[in-house]
């Protein structure tokens, strides 16, 4: 009953996308030429990190001590006003998976200001924290493929959704403190196509950092395999 309910309301979202295709998603505003989801006065109000010196400095450092990384990347501050919430929720669960390959692009888009002159920031293939099959197919997809979509739209390099498995239902992490967060994903992923990412710089994709449990776990299980390097890029990060 519970997957036939969420198919409903998955259907009824993308039908109100097709009938009300150019209203912004955080006001209700009609967009104007040049707008897509987010109206301009919206996404100026968004907390962008790369308008803050002290976030971004705060941004690549989040793992220090805990995690040897290359890169680390996000567009917002997770902490600081509700818009963001509200798109995250919009991506991860009411079916806009559209929406999250377009702030991927974003995304992958400051990946691209930041990176090297060839564009690709010296990284080989893009790689999204798994859902277990079980939470994938009762909601329908992934929210995190679809923003490493947008990520290797904007910058061409390529992506496998299918590195990683999350060989665990875990429970969902919103009630748990920082140290079972930690408890809850240590071991729950499975690396699963070493050779592929064997000597390769690895750009691990996830839709929100909060504590960093699960995409830490997920860094992990990719730098066991030799040669391997890690950088990170979320659409929101808590810094």
């Amino acid at each position: 009953m519970t997957l036939v309910i969420g198919g409903v309301k998955m259907l009824m979202s993308g039908m109100l996308d097709i009938v009300y295709p150019n209203r912004c998603q955080l006001c209700q505003t009609g967009l104007l030429a040049g707008e897509k989801y987010v109206c301009l006065a919206c996404s100026y109000d968004l907390p962008h990190i790369e308008r803050n010196g002290d976030e971004q400095s705060k941004l690549s450092h989040l793992f220090s001590g805990r995690l040897e990384l290359r890169q680390t990347y996000s567009l917002f501050n997770y902490q600081k006003g509700k818009g963001v919430t509200r798109l995250l929720h919009l991506i991860k669960y009411h079916g806009k998976r559209r929406m999250g390959e377009y702030f991927g692009e974003k995304l992958g888009e400051g990946i691209i200001e930041k990176g090297l002159p060839d564009g690709k920031a010296g990284i080989d293939l893009i790689v999204p924290v798994p859902l277990h099959v079980k939470r994938q197919r009762k909601r329908g997809y992934n929210q995190s493929e679809h923003i490493a979509l947008g990520i290797s739209t904007a910058t061409g390099i390529p992506c496998n959704g299918k590195i990683l498995r999350r060989k665990t239902y875990s429970f969902s992490q919103t009630q748990f403190s920082k140290y079972d967060r930690w408890e809850n994903v240590r071991s729950i992923f499975e690396l699963r196509q070493t050779e592929l990412v064997r000597g390769k710089h690895i750009l691990l994709v996830d839709d929100v950092l909060t504590t960093g449990a699960t995409i830490e776990a997920c860094a992990r299980e990719l730098l066991k395999a030799e040669g391997c390097t890690v950088s990170i890029a979320t659409l929101a990060a808590r810094i």
